[in-house]
C-alpha cells in the first residue's frame, strides 16, 4: 500500500497515540498545525479505503459525537505491504540490501 506523505503525516500522529483520535486531536497532536478539520476527513476516508484506518469510536463533543479514528496496521506492516505491492509489480528488491540501506539512513538521524 502506498501512501502520501499528508497520509503518513496522519498515520504517523496515530502511530504515536494510544488512543484512538478525532480529526480535532489529530491536528492539535501533529506537527503541521495548519491542517484544516475539512482536510483531514477527506484524508481520513481515503486512509479508510485503503484499510490503513478505522473508525473506532466516537466521542462526545459540544456539539455531536465525533469519530475517533485508530490505526489498522503498524507502521512495519504499513512499510511491509508497500514492499509486497512494489515487488508484486515485478520490481526485484534485494532485501539485505534494502536493510543495510535501512540502518545506514538511521544512523544519520
Amino acid at each position: 500500500m502506498r501512501l502520501t506523505d499528508k497520509e503518513m503525516e496522519i498515520m504517523a500522529v496515530l502511530w504515536s497515540s494510544d488512543v484512538a483520535l478525532t480529526a480535532t486531536e489529530i491536528v492539535k497532536a501533529s506537527e503541521n498545525k495548519t491542517w484544516k478539520e475539512a482536510s483531514i476527513y477527506i484524508i481520513m476516508t481515503t486512509l479508510i479505503k485503503k484499510g490503513a484506518v478505522v473508525v473506532s469510536s466516537h466521542k462526545p463533543t459540544a456539539t455531536n459525537n465525533a469519530r475517533a479514528y485508530s490505526p489498522a496496521m503498524s507502521s512495519a506492516e504499513c512499510v511491509v505491504s508497500y514492499i509486497s505491492s512494489v515487488r508484486k509489480a515485478g520490481v526485484h528488491i534485494d532485501l539485505d540490501e534494502f536493510v543495510k540501506l535501512l540502518r545506514a539512513s538511521e544512523k544519520k538521524k
